[in-house]
């Protein structure tokens, strides 16, 4: 979602858009996670508003990317086993998504074009069976580059990368 203006927050679950701590009350319940109010060891939430546009990119606006939200909600959690987060726009369902933090790799990044913190995970979300690659977008704020620092260290916790050791030929 380029053309967005984002703002991140770290924030207690509970202040979060009601539609999504619902939502993830709901998910928390489905798979046994018990209360996301408690859970949580870090959370977060992005506001992503589109920018306003030119003439031409008005007019193309609705040509091109009709169902776009102008607003969304963006509420990403960590848990000591998990990391759950929560969409919903103005025009958009609410969908929430979890992995376990053994199952997946993250990668956090400024994007170079927006400037905006990303949070890029891969490996098995909810239950696929297939590894799975995705961005989550969060704001430039100090608080989405803390909440991002912090994800990838629980990640590294719960997943270190695996020793590599020298061929029997090197010594090893």
């Amino acid at each position: 979602m380029s053309g967005y203006i984002r703002t991140t927050r770290i924030c207690p679950v509970n202040q979060i858009h009601p539609g999504l701590h619902q939502a993830i009350r709901e998910y928390f319940q489905k798979h046994q996670l018990g209360d996301p109010d408690a859970g949580a060891l870090l959370c977060c939430e992005t506001i992503s508003q589109k920018q306003e546009s030119g003439q031409l990119g008005a007019f193309l606006a609705p040509l091109l990317d009709e169902d776009r939200d102008d607003t969304s909600h963006l509420a990403i959690l960590l848990t000591a086993d998990w990391l759950i987060w929560a969409r919903r726009g103005d025009r958009s369902d609410t969908t929430v998504t979890g992995a376990r933090l053994k199952l997946i790799k993250i990668k956090a990044f400024v994007s170079r074009r927006t400037k905006d913190m990303e949070l890029e995970f891969t490996g098995f979300i909810n239950d696929t069976k297939e590894s799975v690659r995705g961005n989550l977008q969060l704001g430039p704020d100090l608080a989405a580059q803390k909440f991002c620092e912090e994800v990838g260290q629980a990640v590294l916790k719960e997943k270190p990368p695996a020793k590599r050791t020298l061929p029997k030929w090197l010594g090893g």
